[in-house]
This record gives structure tokens, C-alpha cells and sequence, in this order.
């Protein structure tokens, strides 16, 4: 039966899939050919004339994103990007509990000599494959555009790994979230907007922590924070430490603690959304 599962997990997510795979390699390919008419002289003039506020909100600075690697990078935080791996995450999370009470089917599947924990990570495993698939057809359609593409200035796809990364550790960590959720309640639109919220006051948050002076506490409080590909595509030294040294003594995370951080948080709510839907009673279906 477990075979079965897994058929019936890839069967119901597969389109999705695959569209969300095309439009991710498209998204990526094109910003290579889109930095290509640029330079970077006349880039670091435009931005010159930008209001100093919009700054804080990047990541990196001006400077960086004029590069031929920050422009590319950029992609990784495109809102297409976002949107995709957001849709992805929070459809088949919610899907995995929530999703099959409210359309009735929970008993029935229950019913077959399968366990609730087989249920509940098939549908995960799926998930988290399927985030696997989109950062690296995002990282692919990046090689692809490099290979193509001349640029100004020669871009190693090496330098885009850390990103893709921090992109699928993102997508781990929204898909547990979303499936912790769907485990407790018994309506999909519920936890839509239950995540959606989070979503958006994660966003606000880091928003605020960046750019009101004396607010830079909220940024502790949001998801997005340790989501910073384009600044690990700019410091590779940081992008491949977990934690490093300033010159004051003191440590900061680098991008692999950032993965971590989103990584081991969405498993804790995946093991946490295990036990509560293990012990719950299921409503029988209307």
C-alpha cells in the first residue's frame, strides 16, 4: 500500500510540478540574458540617484547588485521565484491533512492498511523532493543562461550554488510550517490563511526591523530573515560557513547557518504536525 501512496502523492502534485519547474528555468535563464544589456558602469549612475532608504532594503549594496553575479542574483529573490516556491510549499503542506478532510477523503484513505505516519510523510517526502527539483532547476536554468550568454563579466554558476540552497532551505522550512497547520485544523482554506498571515507579517517584519531605526529586533521575529540569497552569492567566504568572525570578535551566521536554521525548523514542525495528527480525532466526513 505504501507504494500506493506514493503514487497517488506524485500523481495529485505532478503538475504543478512540472509547471512550476518550466517558469522557475525560464525566470532564471532570462535574467541572465536581461543582465546582459546592462553594464555595470551605467548601472552604479542610475543607482546613484536612488533615495538612500531604498539601500537598507537590499541586502547588499548598490554596488553589488550592479555586478554581473548581483544582477543574476537578484533572481533568487525575484517575487516570481518567491511566488512559485511559496505555491508549491504552502499547497501541497496544506494539502496533506486539511486538504484531504475537507474534500471527505481522510477516512477512506485511513481506512486502507496504511499508518497515519505513512500517510502524512509520503506526502512530505514528496513535497520536500519537489522543492529539491526547484532549486536546482533554478540553479540549472542559470548554468544554462551562463553558458549561452556573454556577460560583461565572467560569472563561475559555482557562486549561484549557496543561493539555490537557501532556496530550498526556505521552501523546507514554509512546506513545514504549512503542514504543522494543516495537521490541527480540518479546513484548507483555513490554513491557507492561517500561513498566508504568518506569511505576510513575516515579511512586514523584516521590512521594519530594516529600515525604522530601533526596530531591528523585528527581524529576529521573521522567517525571511535568514533568506539572503543574494548575499551569499556576494560573499562567498560567508556563503559556505555556518557561522563566521568579524574583525570585533564577534560571530554572525553564514549561509549555511542560515540553511540550517530554516531546515532544522521546518523538520521540528513536520515531527511536531507527526504527532499532533497521530493523536488527533478526525471528524468523519460530511
Amino acid at each position: 500500500m505504501n507504494a500506493a501512496l506514493w503514487k497517488k502523492s506524485l500523481s495529485e502534485s505532478r503538475w504543478l510540478l512540472l509547471s512550476s519547474a518550466a517558469l522557475m528555468f525560464t525566470v532564471h535563464w532570462l535574467r541572465v540574458w536581461i543582465s546582459s544589456f546592462f553594464s555595470t558602469g551605467a548601472l552604479e549612475g542610475m543607482f546613484s540617484f536612488m533615495p538612500e532608504g531604498i539601500e537598507q532594503l537590499m541586502p547588499v549594496p548598490f554596488s553589488q547588485v550592479a555586478t554581473s553575479a548581483g544582477r543574476i542574483a537578484v533572481a533568487y529573490d525575484d517575487p516570481i521565484v518567491l511566488l512559485l516556491v511559496t505555491v508549491w510549499a504552502i499547497s501541497r503542506g496544506s494539502d496533506a491533512v486539511s486538504g484531504e478532510l475537507n474534500r471527505g477523503t481522510m477516512e477512506m484513505l485511513l481506512a486502507q492498511p496504511v499508518t497515519r505516519i505513512g500517510v502524512l510523510w509520503t506526502q512530505a517526502a514528496v513535497t520536500l523532493a519537489g522543492g529539491a527539483v526547484l532549486a536546482g532547476v533554478a540553479w540549472l536554468g542559470t548554468c544554462t543562461g551562463l553558458g549561452m550568454i556573454t556577460l560583461e563579466q565572467s560569472v563561475a554558476p559555482r557562486v549561484f550554488a549557496p543561493a539555490a540552497l537557501n532556496l530550498f532551505a526556505f521552501t523546507v522550512f514554509l512546506a513545514g510550517l504549512t503542514t504543522l497547520v494543516s495537521a490541527g485544523t480540518n479546513y484548507r482554506s483555513r490554513t491557507i490563511g492561517i500561513v498566508g498571515g504568518f506569511y505576510a507579517l513575516s515579511m512586514i517584519a523584516k521590512i521594519v526591523g530594516r529600515m525604522a531605526p530601533g526596530w531591528t529586533w523585528m527581524s529576529y521575529t521573521s522567517f525571511f530573515t535568514p533568506f539572503e540569497p543574494q548575499l551569499l552569492v556576494s560573499n562567498a567566504a560567508k556563503a559556505w560557513s555556518v557561522w563566521i568572525t568579524k574583525t570585533s570578535g564577534s560571530f554572525e551566521l553564514g549561509g549555511l547557518g542560515y540553511d540550517s536554521i530554516l531546515i532544522c525548523l521546518g523538520f521540528a514542525a513536520y515531527l511536531l504536525a507527526t504527532v499532533i495528527f497521530c493523536h488527533r480525532d478526525l471528524p468523519a466526513p460530511l
